[in-house]
């Protein structure tokens, strides 16, 4: 790649820096001493690196965008806090400017250390001639000349937070570093902000983080906010890996010795199945992703439908033998291609030294998808008032279980079973609730049932909810839109949620049953398999939720005999 000028790279993010400057609300001459000559240094120093191999901004451009990026949510973020925390309003007038610059720098230059530490960059000049590696601890990429980029195989994690402040004085200017050094205590919270030592940081320490963990999430696809089409987001399979690509990468998986979570035999990476996912869905997790299945199994098939693991046979799980000189273990295993997690051969980690010896799975090791009869969990006799309105339809019908030979299987993703507490029929959930909702709710204007449904309109507006998705709590259908229950209404208050359904239901905008019930019952059907689904029923919901635009209808669902409906 050929070095850019500042004001051309700074131009495809114009929209970044006129915010920015809105936030920071100073006049133009302090803008361009302070701000301004501040993203010009840094935009001429990262150039077009990327932020990562593998993980968020991994393409061209990824390191410019994800410092403007983290600057802007950490500016953003700073208007909900008045700082110095705990100081008297004089104090805190006196040194809002300061204080804002802090913010905005730490956030600037959080990753600034990662060409220096984690990348190998050489330069080339106007002939094509090799003319050495960059020295990007001293001085910006020199112009009118090439770079190559190439990610260093033995970085230590995090490293490139340590380096941070010391480059600082290649992208802020002096005047402002000097601004900083006029309050001691500010400046003690920022270095540590800047080097990552953030329990150090305080609230500024803070502020980086979540800001950081937004961009991130902005990335990969997590966010509230997205360009993705309505309904739509990066295919659950996709996160998967790209987030096991990046655990690998950073080390964050240990490989290749006793206690490993993992061993690279040159071809295969055999990942223990339990601890490995488990992994992987905290990752996820703290990262912002919504979606991700809380059964391990449900991730296996997704990984196995969408041809990134190794079956074996029909089945996911493998169990082998590793053993090294003095160590034997037997494991249950994913297996994965290693040309599906590292891409370039030259970056794959070295082969162990012991073997791996796959044997065969007896009864007992995994749960095995053996065509089974399902039946729906039976009712709990309630101890509390009776509520007949909101019982499931009971079924005695016996629903004849196979999976498919692509390996997905609707049931496991779509059927309630009685051992997952988050999973209970609707029937269970009422017969064990006999708590009234507050009067003072209603009286307030705080009604549980209107603020989940004020939560639905905003979430299906941001694109927050996986929709027809195999793990989704929403789905549309013929007859509107489906919310599974009662996980809908668990993901929006796990420790009330009997109460918010209740109250979201005497609202009346939902469909009943031709019966005068609450809940309809959907068939999921698959290739070779059915099962049922129970949800609440919203009729017309783009012209219900204005602003909202919905994907097509689930193909895999259908109203069940029991769900006739009429309108409330």
């Amino acid at each position: 790649m050929s070095v850019k000028l500042p004001l051309d790279l700074l131009g495809q993010h114009s929209r970044h820096i006129r915010e920015i400057q809105q936030l920071v609300g100073i006049p133009p001459p302090h803008w361009r001493i302070f701000y301004l000559d501040a993203l010009l240094s840094y935009a001429n120093y990262v150039q077009l690196l990327p932020a990562s191999e593998a993980h968020h901004h991994a393409g061209a451009g990824g390191l410019l965008a994800h410092g403007l990026e983290v600057a802007l949510h950490a500016l953003r973020l700073r208007r909900a806090h008045l700082l110095p925390q705990g100081a008297d309003t004089e104090e805190i007038v006196a040194k809002r400017e300061v204080w804002t610059y802090a913010v905005f720098s730490a956030a600037l230059l959080h990753d600034i250390g990662k060409p220096l530490m984690d990348q190998d960059i050489t330069l080339y000049d106007h002939r094509g001639c090799d003319v050495g590696p960059w020295d990007a601890l001293t001085s910006p990429l020199s112009p009118n000349s090439w770079y190559r980029i190439r990610f260093r195989r033995t970085r230590e994690y995090r490293l490139h937070e340590r380096v941070a402040p010391l480059l600082s004085q290649l992208v802020l200017p002096q005047r402002a570093l000097a601004w900083l050094g006029t309050d001691r205590s500010l400046l003690a919270s920022w270095l540590a902000a800047v080097g990552g030592t953030f329990e150090e940081a305080g609230i500024l320490g803070e502020i980086i983080q979540q800001a950081d963990g937004l961009s991130v999430a902005e990335d990969l696809g997590a966010a509230r906010e997205t360009t993705r089409l309505p309904g739509t987001r990066q295919p659950l399979h996709e996160r998967l890996l790209t987030g096991l690509r990046f655990l690998l990468k950073e080390n964050k998986i240990p490989l290749n010795r006793n206690g490993a979570a993992a061993w690279f035999d040159g071809e295969r990476l055999w990942l223990v199945s339990k601890r490995g996912i488990d992994t992987l869905r905290e990752h996820l997790t703290q990262e912002g992703h919504t979606g991700v299945p809380s059964r391990n199994d449900r991730i296996f098939d997704e990984l196995q439908e969408n041809g990134i693991l190794i079956p074996n046979g029909d089945r996911s799980i493998w169990k082998a033998i590793v053993t090294a000189d003095d160590w034997s273990h037997t494991l249950t295993f994913l297996c994965f291609p290693a040309v599906r997690l590292w891409p370039d051969p030259g970056s794959r980690p070295e082969i162990f030294a012991g073997t791996i010896t796959p044997v065969e799975i007896e009864t007992g090791d995994i749960e095995v998808s053996e065509p089974t009869t399902l039946k729906s969990p039976p009712l709990e006799k309630a101890s509390g008032p009776h509520h007949p309105d909101e019982e499931i339809p009971p079924s005695d019908t016996p629903v004849t279980h196979t999976p498919s030979a692509s390996g997905f299987d609707p049931i496991e993703f779509f059927a309630p079973t009685p051992s997952d507490p988050d999973q209970r029929t609707e029937g269970d959930a009422v017969a064990s609730s006999t708590r009234k909702p507050a009067e003072s709710d209603i009286e307030t204007g705080n009604d549980p049932g209107q603020t989940f449904l004020d939560w639905l309109h905003d979430g299906l507006k941001q694109n927050r909810f996986e929709i027809n998705a195999t793990s989704a709590r929403l789905h549309c259908v013929e007859e509107g839109l489906l919310l599974v229950s009662p996980g809908i209404f668990k993901d929006f208050d796990r420790e009330n949620w009997q109460r918010v359904q209740k109250r979201f239901q005497k609202l009346k905008i939902h469909r009943k049953t031709a019966q005068g019930t609450n809940i309809h019952t959907y068939q999921v059907t698959g290739k070779r398999s059915k099962s049922r689904i129970n949800g609440i029923l919203i009729e017309d919901p783009e012209r219900r939720f204005e602003g909202v635009m919905l994907p097509e209808c689930n193909p895999h669902l259908a109203l069940g005999k029991t769900g006739t409906s009429t309108a409330e």
